[in-house]
């Protein structure tokens, strides 16, 4: 229990995860009221767009979960990386780059972090993890940038996913350090990774038309 609120004062206390909260902060009145129609609608969409797909939904989560269960530096360094990727993801979706397989990638990314969460402690290698959340960031972007609608500004609309994938990831930092020290939470969130493992290999096998 000790650990546990040490680690999350510590979270805290990082610069770039108060700065992070206070962005989030400025940004709320503005979700909250604005309107359909307008600049608004882009940011919006972006906003709601990781929020109403499970598999985006799932697999931003999670990547806050393993985050946690690794700790110290990769609290925040795992959720940028998928950030960043996904930013890049994103531009190559506007630009209609073609990715082939996109959706069976992103699909393989539930599963596979869900095994992640299932998988990873404190001492687990980060580098594998960072590899392939970077690479799912792409593919979760581009899946972003292309359902853009054509009528709203890009940079709202990019802000929007941006700013929620961020939010989706804290929350899985949080459930992470909620559970850290705490061998029943720690048991049930494993059960929990093993069943959105589960999910990412449903969608696989639909996406494949198996």
């Amino acid at each position: 229990m000790k650990s546990t609120i040490q680690n999350t004062m510590g979270w805290a206390s990082c610069p770039g995860a108060r700065a992070l909260l206070v962005a989030m902060l400025v940004s709320w009145p503005s979700v909250s009221w604005a309107h359909p129609g307008g600049a608004d609608a882009g940011f919006l969409k972006g906003l709601f767009h990781p929020v109403f797909g499970a598999d985006h939904l799932l697999a931003m989560v999670s990547v806050g979960v393993v985050s946690s269960q690794l700790g110290g530096k990769h609290l925040l360094r795992i959720p940028a990386t998928f950030v960043a990727a996904m930013l890049v993801g994103g531009l190559l979706g506007m630009a209609r780059w073609p990715m082939r397989l996109g959706e069976l990638c992103i699909a393989a990314s539930v599963a596979a972090l869900g095994l992640g969460i299932v998988t990873t402690t404190r001492g687990s290698s980060p580098f594998l993890l960072s590899g392939c959340v970077a690479m799912f960031g792409v593919f979760h972007g581009h899946a972003h940038g292309l359902e853009m609608p054509h009528a709203v500004s890009p940079a709202l609309y990019a802000m929007g996913f941006l700013l929620s994938t961020t939010v989706l990831h804290l929350c899985g930092l949080v459930l992470g350090e909620l559970a850290a020290g705490r061998e029943s939470l720690s048991r049930g969130l494993r059960y929990a990774g093993a069943a959105v493992m589960g999910t990412g290999m449903v969608l696989l096998v639909r996406g494949a038309g198996i």
